[in-house]
């Protein structure tokens, strides 16, 4: 274990440019991750070599979460692997949004974690599981944690579970756990964002040390120490909704592509090209109109969580806007799918598996429309 030195933030951390050798690498893979329910190690680790697993850790450790514009270069890089492969990029999401999460540890558990560098694979389930029991010097837990996105790759993983305290209701805590210490359950199998490969975690009586555990709420809420970097002590919310809609961004972005070019190439049955059918213009020009307002909605976001006063106003406009770009890319998705008649519907067809990937991550609890938008109303009419 070696101790870090305080660094000046880079002005270039260079994840834009390294997604793009990673997307089409990530490219070549998309239809093995997609059938063997994982990423291959290639692209694993290539995703960590790119910065993803560092660019919101601590520059102490040697992390680029200091960088200016680190939350804007993260929505683009996402973006851009998600052009290659939705499943890819969302793993990209999740080293950086654990690395954040985990910033929020106890100094000995960041230095445990960090201590050789900050380019660690890591993984997380967040929803609280399992059981755990208040011990001397920290805790022990038991039980199966599911949707660990990345975990066949991870050299840690986070997992939560509700803590009592001495009074009110029991508490969400994450704990954070070597490879050593859990197993890993095949258990993913799902309709898309298949090579994500989010299978379970499985604990039995592991001790987990209080240097490797803190409260939900501390991230809910952000770091207030001044030192900490302002990506660390602005609100879960502000950014959380990027990790998961910045990919399909890109994804929604790639099968527009692979569409048109499709389709300009297509004749119906009668000799007439596809594409001189209005219904089918109509189709693309919505389709890259909505992929185009929700990439305009989702870079403003990332550029107020980068800039802005992370007032709570904001985060609830923000959270908002986040399910607002997903209901576009949906819509834009959907209308390539209708118009891509049986063939589009093939196994082997780029357009199938995006459409089943955005379908899956518009259900991710942070994306939930009524939730966020029910949020955003209240403070709007001055309910709350």
């Amino acid at each position: 274990m070696t101790n870090a030195t305080p660094t000046a933030p880079p002005a270039d951390t260079g994840l834009s440019a390294a997604a793009g050798k990673v997307a089409e690498l990530a490219a070549e893979h998309a239809a093995a991750a997609d059938s063997d329910d994982r990423l291959s190690a290639t692209v694993a680790e290539a995703l960590v070599s790119a910065g993803f697993a560092r660019h919101l850790v601590g520059p102490r450790w040697g992390g680029s979460a200091a960088a200016p514009g680190a939350v804007r270069d993260l929505a683009r890089a996402l973006s851009v692997v998600g052009a290659g492969c939705m499943s890819a990029a969302w793993c990209a999401g999740v080293l950086a949004a654990v690395g954040r999460m985990c910033s929020h540890l106890p100094e000995e558990g960041q230095a445990e974690l960090w201590g050789d560098g900050p380019d660690v694979p890591l993984a997380g389930s967040l929803a609280p599981s399992g059981t755990v029991d208040t011990v001397p010097g920290g805790w022990r837990l038991s039980g199966t944690w599911d949707f660990a996105s990345g975990v066949d790759h991870a050299q840690w993983t986070m997992v939560g579970g509700l803590v009592r305290g001495p009074e009110g209701p029991p508490a969400l805590r994450h704990f954070v756990l070597p490879r050593r210490d859990y197993r890993v359950l095949d258990t993913w199998r799902n309709v898309g964002l298949r090579g994500t490969g989010s299978n379970s975690v499985v604990l039995d009586d592991v001790f987990v040390p209080a240097h490797r555990s803190f409260e939900h709420r501390t991230v809910l809420a952000g770091d207030p120490a001044p030192s900490a970097p302002r990506l660390h002590r602005v609100p879960l919310k502000l950014i959380n909704g990027l990790f998961f809609v910045a990919p399909g961004i890109g994804a929604v972005e790639g099968a527009l592509g692979a569409w048109t070019r499709w389709t300009a190439s297509r004749v119906e049955i009668n000799g007439v090209r596809t594409g001189s059918r209005p219904g089918v213009r109509l189709t693309l020009a919505r389709a890259a109109a909505a992929l185009d307002a929700a990439r305009l909605i989702v870079d403003h976001a990332a550029a107020e969580a980068d800039e802005a006063e992370p007032t709570p106003a904001l985060t609830l406009r923000v959270t908002r806007d986040y399910s607002t770009a997903v209901d576009l890319l949906l819509d834009s998705v959907n209308g390539l799918m209708r118009m891509s008649g049986a063939r589009g519907q093939a196994l082997s067809h780029p357009v199938q598996r995006v459409w089943r990937d955005v379908h899956c991550m518009a259900g991710h609890a942070a994306l939930q429309p009524d939730v966020n938008a029910d949020g955003w109303a209240k403070h709007a009419l001055g309910e709350e």
